[in-house]
């Protein structure tokens, strides 16, 4: 009797705490490591947006370095390049100057080689600067636009190739030039005339 009325006071007393769940304490357990989860994640972004703000702001400061670095990189280069071509220039001036102040021009070697002095120099400097001079091939090529500008159609009695077919170029009048492969000045040509034509000739 007292055995079962123990019992029965157990089964009826309301303080007794029923059992844990596991699936519960799993879930729970779950709930605790995704919010840590999340908040690693909060963290982690966080710093990668703090690296992505250093790398702007790193890049921009070597943007500008860079920049300044070309500007005085620019500024040195064209100051020796032109110092050098003025080097160039004064020998040969100064000689021309001289001739010029004593005007004796009675001597046609000195006179020619003061020109000649001159034509070597200022081919040098443009050389230096990259131009080059455009190659024409008198007597065959064709007349081109795009390299030769015509001054003068001449015929056959007063062109030096009196054979050349119409539109060769027959006599350079002034060197073209080109710079870094493009065209800087046009080469100055005289062309051969076209046919008369027959009709003409017959008359």
């Amino acid at each position: 009797m007292d055995t079962a009325s123990d019992a029965a006071t157990t089964q009826a007393d309301p303080t007794t705490e029923p059992e844990a769940d596991p699936a519960i304490e799993r879930l729970d357990r779950i709930g605790t490591l995704l919010e840590e989860v999340v908040d690693d994640n909060t963290a982690v972004t966080t710093s990668m947006n703090q690296l992505v703000q250093s790398q702007r702001a790193l890049s921009a400061d070597l943007s500008r370095e860079l920049g300044e670095l070309r500007k005085d990189m620019s500024a040195g280069l064209v100051h020796r390049t032109l110092k050098d071509l003025c080097l160039q220039l004064i020998g040969p001036l100064g000689a021309m100057e001289a001739m010029l102040d004593r005007a004796d021009f009675t001597d046609p070697e000195i006179v020619s080689g003061h020109v000649k002095s001159l034509v070597v120099t200022l081919h040098g400097v443009l050389n230096r600067m990259g131009a080059e001079r455009i190659t024409v091939d008198v007597g065959v090529e064709a007349f081109n636009p795009a390299k030769h500008r015509c001054v003068n159609v001449v015929g056959p009695q007063d062109s030096p190739f009196p054979d050349a077919p119409p539109r060769t170029v027959v006599r350079i009048v002034e060197d073209g030039y080109l710079l870094a492969d493009r065209l800087l000045n046009p080469a100055v040509v005289e062309i051969m005339a076209d046919s008369a034509p027959a009709s003409a000739s017959a008359e």
